[in-house]
């Protein structure tokens, strides 16, 4: 199905409220295209909330060579969508998500077969998921490496990303988040059968992560007083604390984890220290420091941030992060971003994040 403009950008932008409601982003995370016409498709513009965009936000980009004209810049994915494009002629919408089990099996870096994880799910999705290699957010060699996915499994609909999250292929609007729930639902069912009595019972209750999160906040008097020695860091204005199930279950290893996941890798650096259950203030404060995250043995984790924002996305990537350290726990080959590419994440993350903070408008991720 092709739209015309007009309805391709109208649709992405629907498209964008229900990813918010749904679920399967959050922020900016993720971007949303249409095709209208065999040589060109409307995306979402890089770095701008779901909730604030309108038709004139919406870009143009060539498939042929992502070209665009105008003054908003498109999602900086937009040659991963140009790849769907150009590999799923039948393809009318495409959505790039981070969804939870879906991107926390994309670290096992594996194809998964579908049949077994769900009536249905194979009409929707292909006989099987491959898994893309792994490529810097926004690089080509991580369009190149989608690309090469989808080449390689003609039939499939949807493509994991390794580290990071997964490209949703349609007909139309409709089919493509057929295509994203049925994929997550999948995951899902392979994610509790492969982490078997190490998937903790909580989680199957599906309660929001912020119904284990207490937010602390530095202009409130009694709530800075319980953590002061980290509210004097100038760069933490909120701190999160923890309990969510994926998060207490690997504290309780009482280890340091790796970032599997790269949204966290970008936010925290390439690996996430994890301290004492009576670890004093001094001691969370100096593994924090400047922002960032820390699990706390048998508890969960703390959060550290300049707003509630960012402290409440911080914990929704641990949390993916601990979905998958837990893959390893069970013995699978969950492999890690790596120790340079963690860095040089985290190191872009924080360039581009205080650019955009400068021009007021702190939100970009892989948008």
């Amino acid at each position: 199905m092709l739209y015309n403009e007009k309805e391709a950008k109208e649709k992405v932008i629907e498209a964008g409220l229900e990813l918010l409601r749904s679920g399967l982003i959050a922020r900016t995370w993720g971007n949303i295209s249409a095709r209208i016409s065999e040589d060109e498709f409307v995306i979402t513009p890089s770095g701008r909330t779901y909730d604030s965009l309108t038709p004139d936000d919406i870009v143009t980009v060539k498939i042929s060579d992502c070209s665009y004209s105008g003054d908003v810049k498109p999602s900086s994915e937009k040659g991963v969508h140009a790849a769907a494009y150009r590999r799923r002629p039948d393809a009318g919408f495409v959505i790039h998500t981070h969804q939870e089990y879906a991107s926390a099996l994309s670290v096992l870096g594996s194809v998964f077969r579908v049949n077994p994880y769900g009536s249905g799910s194979s009409e929707a999705l292909g006989e099987d998921v491959p898994t893309a290699r792994y490529g810097l957010s926004s690089t080509k060699k991580l369009t190149k490496n989608v690309e090469a996915a989808l080449a390689e499994h003609p039939g499939c609909r949807a493509v994991l990303m390794k580290n990071h999250g997964a490209v949703c292929v349609g007909r139309d609007s409709e089919d493509a988040f057929r295509t994203a729930h049925h994929l997550e639902r999948a995951a899902r069912r392979r994610y509790i059968a492969m982490t078997g009595s190490l998937y903790p019972q909580e989680a199957l209750e599906d309660l929001p992560l912020s119904d284990y999160a207490e937010i602390l906040h530095r202009e409130i008097h009694d709530e800075y007083d319980r953590r002061y020695l980290v509210f004097d860091d100038p760069a933490i204005n909120v701190i999160l604390e923890t309990s969510a199930p994926f998060i207490k279950k690997v504290s309780m290893g009482g280890k340091m984890m790796p970032a599997y996941i790269d949204d966290l890798a970008q936010m925290t650096g390439p690996r996430v220290r994890c301290l004492s259950a009576d670890a004093s203030d001094e001691e969370i404060a100096r593994a924090v420091k400047g922002g960032g995250a820390v699990l706390i043995e048998g508890k969960g984790a703390i959060c550290a941030a300049g707003s509630e924002d960012d402290a409440a996305a911080m914990m929704m990537v641990l949390n993916k992060n601990c979905m998958a350290a837990l893959l390893a726990a069970a013995g699978y080959r969950a492999i890690p971003v790596g120790i340079a590419a963690g860095l040089l994440e985290h190191q872009i993350y924080k360039m581009s994040y205080s650019k955009l903070a400068e021009e007021g408008n702190a939100e970009e991720t892989d948008g």
